[in-house]
């Protein structure tokens, strides 16, 4: 064989090594810490109940949709207003 040749299969068996190996330590750390390690608890938050548009005032309504319309030039729509 020429010497090309032997070097491009040496390159090829190298790479093939090297992600072989790559491979192989990336599963035995996911073993590692799944053998190992409890899995963090899942929190499960509540929304807090949203406002109904009844108890915002209707003055407020009227002065957030004016300040839209104005900064957007009407472009814009107000789906939902909640309390922060």
């Amino acid at each position: 064989m020429s010497l090309p040749v032997q070097v491009f299969i040496l390159g090829l068996t190298t790479v093939f090594l090297v992600l072989a190996v790559v491979v192989a330590t990336g599963n035995a750390i996911i073993w590692f810490v799944n053998r190992f390690f409890e899995p963090t608890p899942v929190v499960v938050r509540i929304p807090e109940t949203p406002v109904s548009p009844a108890s915002i005032d209707p003055k407020r309504i009227a002065a957030i949709t004016a300040a839209v319309n104005a900064h957007t030039e009407g472009e814009a729509r107000i789906d939902k207003i909640e309390k922060a």
